[in-house]
């Protein structure tokens, strides 16, 4: 039979140096700032536990992918370093109660204020750049049955049934499948401007109902008060934030740029021309040309085009369409020359094409976020889970502001693997 052996006596310092995973939290708990936060709950009763100490173990959670918080404590309960190191003495753990309390009842704004601090202290050790951010948002599966595959019973279709114990929850699509329909779920999405860099500035989660363009100017006004960038820094996001308020802001208000392509489903199909450029009317004749004026309320030069009988006063021609005006007025068209911040975006361009390439980098930081805490969570008030999503923003900005700080700034997206020693 094998056996081995053991000593009573453990060098903590020596196996934390002897171990990658526990120097690799090391290094982050060592960047980690909670000044801000108290430790302790002061009022009458226990001395409960640290608040610092949850914090550390739900970064861990976070980083190990650790699905819910009584597999984060067995986690910890196998750990007995790691759990030391996150604040927890002689393998003493809170019960899991406890960690639903602190996540419930924290502010979300004490959370995003410990995301800016140490992403400040990124921009000051110059591992973040404020020239180029990217827009986008990740769907938050809601811990109801409803988002169950297997329940032939699930409501898909009707939104105003909300799902038990979910009131915030909304009901929205993932994506497309390879035959072209929609997969539907009930949860939240999570908003974020990252950097070029890959590092989560601003963020917040709130239900499926508000749509990205509506989120991207409130998250952009949070963005410049926090971190104050200058005039013409660059704005990227997918079609789903083609709209023209938006352009309005970044381009007219903030005098910056947006590199956001046309959303079909918002624009017309345009009309078909005939060899002198003017449009066809019904009946594939050439129009004739009546006139331009401008429409104030939505910026446009509009060019009015007649049936070229009207314009030729050939009103008894028949139409060969049997046009319903064609013994009247005859068919009009208009053709819009739009005059808005959209259309001054150059989509035709190379430096278009090269910029807009670069957000592949919020798809990448998706990626890194995790399936766990970003695609399902198992918390059911919507607070809770904005607290929980922030952290994971957090977690990420620690693990770049660690990779820096024992210098290795080509590290700052290897969340595994940035404290590796060859």
């Amino acid at each position: 039979m094998y056996s081995f052996q053991t000593t009573f006596f453990i060098n903590t310092d020596y196996a934390i140096r002897r171990s990658e995973p526990l120097r690799k939290y090391l290094e982050i708990f060592t960047v980690l700032n909670l000044d801000i936060l108290p430790d302790r709950t002061h009022g009458s009763g226990r001395k409960g536990y640290s608040n610092h100490a949850m914090i550390r173990a739900l970064i861990v959670k976070h980083i190990e992918r650790i699905g819910s918080i009584p597999r984060l404590i067995d986690h910890l309960k196998g750990n007995p370093i790691l759990a030391e190191m996150c604040g927890f003495p002689d393998g003493t753990l809170p019960d899991e109660s406890q960690f639903y309390r602190f996540l419930s009842e924290t502010n979300n704004s004490l959370f995003s204020t410990l995301l800016f601090t140490h992403n400040k202290t990124l921009i000051e050790k110059e591992a973040i750049s404020l020239d180029t951010f990217i827009l986008d948002s990740k769907p938050v599966l809601a811990a109801t049955k409803e988002n169950n595959q297997k329940n032939s019973d699930r409501n898909l279709t009707h939104k105003e049934q909300k799902p038990k114990r979910n009131p915030d929850a909304t009901l929205g699509y993932l994506a497309k499948d390879p035959s072209g329909s929609l997969s539907f779920f009930w949860g939240y999405r999570t908003h974020v401007i990252v950097s070029k860099e890959g590092i989560a500035l601003v963020e917040c989660t709130l239900p499926n109902s508000v749509t990205d363009a509506v989120v991207a100017k409130t998250l952009i006004k949070r963005l410049k008060k926090l971190y104050a960038f200058k005039k013409g820094a660059l704005f990227i996001a997918d079609a789903s934030y083609d709209v023209n308020e938006l352009y309005d802001f970044i381009i007219d208000t903030l005098k910056c740029q947006a590199y956001i392509p046309i959303n079909s489903r918002a624009t017309k199909t345009p009309h078909p021309l005939g060899d002198n450029g003017r449009p066809l009317c019904d009946a594939g004749i050439e129009m004739s040309h009546d006139g331009t004026f401008f429409d104030k309320r939505r910026r446009t030069i509009k060019r009015k085009f007649i049936c070229p009988n009207k314009k030729s006063k050939k009103l008894g021609m028949a139409c060969p369409v049997n046009h319903p005006k064609s013994q009247g007025y005859g068919c009009t068209k208009y053709f819009c020359q739009v005059r808005t911040a959209r259309a001054s975006v150059p989509r035709d361009s190379a430096h278009y094409a090269s910029k807009y390439a670069m957000r592949i980098t919020v798809e990448q930081y998706f990626s890194r976020l995790g399936p766990i805490e970003a695609d399902q969570t198992t918390h059911y008030k919507l607070r809770t889970v904005r607290n929980q999503i922030t952290i994971a923003h957090l977690t990420l900005s620690l693990i770049a502001l660690a990779a820096v700080s024992i210098n290795k700034p080509e590290n700052i997206r290897c969340y595994r693997t940035f404290a590796h020693v060859a």
